[in-house]
């Protein structure tokens, strides 16, 4: 049997799950208008939006949020339909990477404003410029609502590498995020990219998150 002061010393790669409840969502300048749009729902200007952003911006926080919240169900868009539930709302994810079924994506849309539900896509890049083959579906995503994540201003790079860090139950000093700040790419995927790093590191190091681990990993 190991004891807890030798397991200690040992560096688990233990699985962190990240909070996507509604009341988690970081909201700040960049990303406000997005959030204030789905948290308007059902009162939307049209029954379908696209939530728009770049990777790791928290757009699956959020439709995972407004999943919940609106009963939806999630549809791979990728594949034949069998059916569409009847009058529940839904959501598409990353609609602009996977290998979008375009008929597949036209009954949806069709099906959704029939039956007075919603339709929620998610993307980096708004529906209009996608390369869409058929001219139905290319006309119907043209009246698709945008709501855009930017990418993060101060306050919110601040908060979000707080929350990442947190969500791997990692305790980080404010100063070394203060250390950090003005020196990351000012993106999700490099905060997110940092975290990691800096939590591998201080794992196979034994060392705590200081300033000097994270200079360590921002000269690399």
């Amino acid at each position: 049997m190991m004891m807890a002061d030798e397991m200690a010393q040992i560096p688990l790669d233990l699985p962190h799950k990240p909070s996507f409840e509604w009341e988690d969502f970081v909201v700040s300048h960049s990303n406000e208008a997005a959030f204030g749009t789905l948290d308007s729902w059902p009162d939307w200007p049209h029954h379908a939006v696209a939530l728009i952003g770049p990777q790791s911006s928290g757009k699956s926080h959020l439709s995972s949020a407004w999943l919940k919240r609106a009963d939806a169900v999630r549809i791979d868009i990728s594949q034949e339909l069998d059916r569409v539930p009847e009058g529940r709302s839904i959501l598409v994810e990353d609609a602009d990477t996977v290998n979008l079924n375009e008929t597949a994506l036209f009954h949806v849309f069709n099906w959704t404003k029939e039956n007075g539900s919603s339709l929620l896509i998610t993307a980096k890049t708004p529906p209009n410029r996608w390369s869409v083959a058929l001219p139905d579906l290319r006309s119907r995503l043209a009246t698709v609502h945008i709501a855009e994540i930017k990418e993060p201003d101060d306050h919110l790079l601040m908060v979000l590498l707080v929350k990442l860090f947190s969500d791997r139950q990692l305790q980080v000093d404010l100063s070394v995020i203060s250390y950090v700040l003005p020196r990351i790419e000012r993106s999700f995927d490099a905060a997110k990219a940092l975290v990691e790093q800096l939590d591998r590191l201080a794992l196979a190091e034994k060392r705590k998150i200081t300033r000097a681990l994270a200079k360590a990993c921002l000269d690399a």
